[in-house]
């Protein structure tokens, strides 16, 4: 019996249960779920669930602590973007603890977590992007570069996508579109971005308190590459065509293979010592090239899309924390897998 843990359990995370539970091993796996929010704890297939004070509070650790020694914990499984940092250094005392965290090290969550470094550190892979510090306070002198930036990559024509730099699940993104963002009828709308004007943008910079980034937006279709990692090197990967998006997750996608989309993750995974689960998120160009939009270097909500197909990259990060060698297995992939992401409701006193 293995039991894993996994923070930040959400409804995103039903999928993810069910996955490591069908493995390919057939070892029964106790799934504990945690969440600092009552109304967003997941409470379907979970085999017991806790409510914990938030990831920036002193008593996160030791409650989670407390937690892994009740249910013997054998992993865990960070499931949020901001987490990671915290997780990479509480690692060492859960580990003291018996208890594995799946996270890679502080100085590759730095160069591919962060979506600053990891610009700067690849320029030739992504889109132009420009950084809004969050001590930007001058009115003119911040709408001046906010416009020069949008004029050099061709706005309004070309539209200009706005992301914060610990963002993930979709949130605090945004498309600036002089035409969609007056268009009220799209507000809200399922599978369609969050559009706002330049003027409202430069609201936004002024009063955001945090960084900005603002990137060139590329035209094509969206795909994500999962992969497992150990310690630099690209076990396994994994990629799908995603149709529809919602929530920062693919609602429809088709599994398929992109040389250069691996080629690019292989390079990264190196050149930062990425370990475990991760993935990377391009946008395929009718020309056939790609572009590196971001890495999340964690566990992905759209992996049991993956494992379907054949490669259940959770449950072999897994059994590689646990000390088996997973290098080098054979997999029968089902390479015309396509996936509809449905939501249901739950009931429960």
């Amino acid at each position: 019996m293995i039991t894993v843990l996994i923070t930040g359990c959400s409804m995103h995370s039903v999928d993810l249960i069910d996955v490591l539970r069908d493995n390919y091993d057939h070892e029964p796996v106790r799934v504990i779920g945690i969440n600092c929010e009552d109304t967003a704890l997941l409470r379907k297939g979970v085999d017991a669930g806790y409510i914990v004070p938030r990831i920036t509070e002193p008593d996160y650790v030791p409650a989670l602590l407390d937690i892994c020694r009740k249910e013997r914990v054998d992993v865990v499984f960070p499931f949020i973007t901001a987490e990671l940092p915290i997780a990479a250094r509480y690692k060492e005392e859960l580990e003291r603890n018996g208890v594995k965290v799946s996270v890679s090290s502080l100085e590759s969550l730095e160069m591919t977590g962060n979506k600053i470094s990891l610009a700067r550190r690849y320029p030739g892979l992504m889109p132009t992007q420009l950084v809004i510090p969050r001590n930007s306070k001058m009115h003119e002198q911040l709408g001046y570069e906010i416009r020069a930036f949008a004029k050099s990559v061709g706005y309004p024509e070309k539209e200009i996508c706005i992301k914060i730099p610990d963002g993930c699940g979709g949130m605090g993104f945004a498309i600036a579109s002089e035409t969609k963002g007056m268009d009220l009828t799209i507000y809200g709308k399922f599978g369609i971005h969050r559009y706002i004007t330049l003027d409202y943008l430069i609201q936004l910079a002024e009063r955001c308190g945090r960084d900005i980034i603002l990137q060139e937006y590329e035209e094509g279709l969206d795909y994500s590459m999962c992969i497992l990692a150990d310690r630099g090197k690209l076990l396994y990967g994994l990629g799908f065509e995603a149709y529809l998006m919602a929530f920062g997750s693919a609602m429809f996608a088709k599994i398929a293979d992109n040389d250069a989309a691996m080629e690019i993750a292989e390079k990264i995974v190196r050149e930062a010592g990425l370990d475990g689960n991760a993935c990377f998120d391009f946008i395929l160009k009718k020309d056939g090239s790609v572009k590196l939009l971001e890495v999340n270097p964690r566990l992905s909500a759209t992996l049991p899309f993956i494992a379907k197909a054949g490669l259940n990259l959770p449950y072999l990060r897994v059994k590689q924390l646990l000390g088996s060698d997973v290098s080098g297995m054979k997999f029968d992939i089902i390479h015309d897998l396509r996936m509809s992401k449905n939501y249901e409701s739950e009931y429960f006193k």
